[in-house]
């Protein structure tokens, strides 16, 4: 009879134990949908601010995903500029292999010596997306395009508006 080192059998053993045990591990399903949204968070940690400008030509000042603006008429004099931006997560195991859906305005109105619309609201991630794992937050940018009349009266212009997350 020949004699087998204990090197040799233990690792065969090790082998077949490993692939016996994953060939019987099934990943759980997510949790529902309604589950999922009843525990999606969000925070605002900025502001859409599209600064200061020198309106007395019309045209339009955009602000983007990653803060940066153009304008196409209006001078641009500085101020404070930012994108808005989000922190979203979900606390629930499961919920990051569900996709968040982002709704954004269609248009708003900005008032204050006068009015000013602004529309063409842009994302990133793009809307449809998935968290990277419970508890840890995505960052979630909008942009969006101010439109400025001739001659538009100087002061500041503010509104609210909804982006609505839903799982």
């Amino acid at each position: 009879m020949r004699k087998i080192s204990g090197k040799k059998v233990v690792i065969p053993s090790l082998l077949c134990t490993a692939l016996l045990c994953s060939s019987g591990i099934r990943a759980a399903p997510p949790p529902s949908k309604a589950a999922c949204n009843a525990t999606l968070q969000a925070a605002l940690v900025s502001d859409l601010d599209f600064g200061d400008f020198e309106g007395s030509v019309a045209g339009t000042i955009t602000v983007d995903t990653a803060g940066a603006r153009t304008t196409t008429g209006p001078v641009l004099a500085g101020g404070t500029v930012s994108e808005a931006a989000y922190d979203v997560w979900n606390n629930q195991a499961g919920c990051e292999r569900r996709n968040v859906d982002v709704i954004l305005p269609g248009s708003i109105i900005l008032s204050g010596a006068a009015t000013m619309t602004a529309n063409n609201f842009t994302i990133n991630p793009p809307p449809k997306f998935k968290l990277t794992a419970p508890g840890v937050p995505t960052r979630v940018t909008v942009g969006a395009t101010l439109n400025s009349a001739a001659g538009q009266a100087g002061g500041p212009y503010t509104t609210s508006f909804t982006v609505d997350f839903i799982h």
